[in-house]
């Protein structure tokens, strides 16, 4: 009877050490797949961010004095002059966003396109965008929307994973003020 007693208690034993491997396994799968979730976003973050700081530091570059460096702006978009590839001739570029749940292949119903157009070819990306907002300043510091005033231009982006980990989407943020040195 002994023997049976131990034979039952290393089963059970056994038993629940397996369980709290498959456990250990079952949680550093999930940690990895929200580790590369979030990394996902992080990517997207940093190339839209890249972009829209290469693009709207250009805001003015080579356009004439006394012509208007910035044409429109609003909370969500803005259009601007620049020579953006440097080669004598001033373009037109304007960014926008969608309404959202318009991207393909993603789950997100808040991924949005956002849409730059130099001259008369638009090319959208998204990489997870879900939120773009645009604020302008004068050189006091106070906000404004007269488009020969503004002196410098706060950007805010939020960038979410295109599919959820337990309902939830990896998301990073990030939020600058450029002083575009042709708006100076």
């Amino acid at each position: 009877m002994g023997s049976i007693l131990d034979l039952i208690g290393s089963f059970i034993i056994g038993g629940l050490l397996l369980m709290m491997i498959l456990s250990v396994n079952n949680n550093a799968s999930q940690f990895a797949i929200e580790n590369g979730q979030q990394l996902s976003a992080q990517e997207n973050l940093a190339e839209l961010a890249g972009e829209i700081d290469y693009y709207f530091r250009k805001i003015g570059y080579h356009v004439p004095i006394h012509s208007a460096s910035i044409l429109t702006c609003d909370s969500m978009s803005i259009s601007f002059q620049a020579d953006v590839d440097n080669n004598g001739s001033v373009d037109t570029v304007a960014y926008s966003v969608s309404i959202p749940g318009l991207m393909r292949g993603t789950i997100n119903p808040n991924d949005r396109k956002l849409i730059r157009q130099i001259g008369s070819s638009p090319v959208t990306n998204s990489l997870g965008l879900t939120d773009f907002k645009l604020r302008y300043f004068d050189n006091t510091g106070n906000p404004t929307l007269t488009t020969t005033a503004i002196k410098s231009i706060e950007i805010s982006l939020r960038v979410e994973s295109p599919f959820p980990i337990d309902e939830n989407y990896a998301q990073c943020t990030w939020k600058t003020r450029l002083y575009p040195i042709n708006l100076q």
